[in-house]
């Protein structure tokens, strides 16, 4: 259990989650809560596949930023609400993945196996190609994937339901990145996806509050591996990152601009 009197930034910080986290307990879903972790807060979302469906949404136009409000509005105009959003993959300028985006079993973008060749002494690695990267989807009948790029191009599968690609790949077999740090002073808002030998699949994303949201990889990556036991787990994106979990996160309001979304909708009352 964390002390919270160790971390005195977190004293004041965490009354403004207490009643978030107390709500969670009391009516406990099994859907989402907040968890702290190495002085860092994550909103975490628990996506059951058999009993929810999860869908990966790009913008409507090509070309176009995707947000948020676009996507419960997208919602709406289908006569659902929406229950959950997280962004999805690494992504360039023109709104399109950077890399294997599949939705509804329909290929948007194709693999990207390429390698970041630096142009200057001292550039840094993207993260999207800190290798190994990898991707994470769903087989149609729900059961959920997180594989190494190279290894997920040689094999011979059918095609996912949905597909998303990222980099770094924070937890592979048990095994945290070879390329993360503990002290590494790079803290940033992160989002990414893991789930459990037993196929629970769990969301997280930092809390958006600068004093208690901000966390290194390596400490994300163990976020998945020794809290929420999950032996495999994938980056989204970073410092941009955002979430929506209806009833449990604050309302939605105008976000950053992005590429692919996860979605979970339910039918409007």
């Amino acid at each position: 259990m964390t002390d919270f009197t160790l971390f005195p930034r977190l004293r004041s910080a965490f009354s403004r989650l207490f009643a978030t986290a107390l709500a969670l307990l009391i009516i406990q879903t099994g859907k989402a809560e907040t968890v702290v972790f190495e002085d860092t807060a994550y909103y975490v979302y628990h996506h059951d596949p058999a009993k929810e469906k999860l869908e990966l949404w790009l913008s409507e136009g090509p070309g176009k930023p995707n947000t948020f409000p676009k996507v419960e509005a997208r919602a709406k105009s289908a006569g659902r609400k929406l229950k959950f959003a997280l962004n999805s993959g690494i992504f360039e300028g023109n709104f399109m993945p950077s890399g294997l985006h599949i939705s509804e079993g329909k290929l948007i973008t194709k693999i990207n196996t390429k390698e970041f060749v630096k142009t200057r002494e001292g550039e840094f690695t993207p993260n999207f190609f800190l290798k190994p990267n990898g991707i994470f989807f769903l087989h149609q009948s729900g059961v959920p994937g997180i594989m190494e790029t190279g290894s997920f191009a040689k094999t011979k599968q059918e095609i996912p339901r949905l597909a998303t690609q990222s980099g770094p790949l924070l937890v592979n077999n048990n095994t945290i990145h070879p390329i993360l740090t503990k002290d590494s002073t790079s803290r940033r808002y992160r989002n990414g996806v893991g789930f459990t030998k037993e196929g629970k699949i769990f969301f997280a994303c930092s809390v958006l509050d600068r004093e208690i949201g901000l966390s290194n990889l390596y400490n994300f990556a163990a976020l998945f591996r020794d809290k929420l036991k999950c032996p495999n787990a994938l980056y989204l994106d970073g410092d941009l990152s955002y979430v929506f979990i209806d009833d449990e996160t604050p309302p939605l309001k105008e976000t950053n601009w992005f590429a692919g979304i996860f979605v979970v909708t339910e039918p409007a009352k």
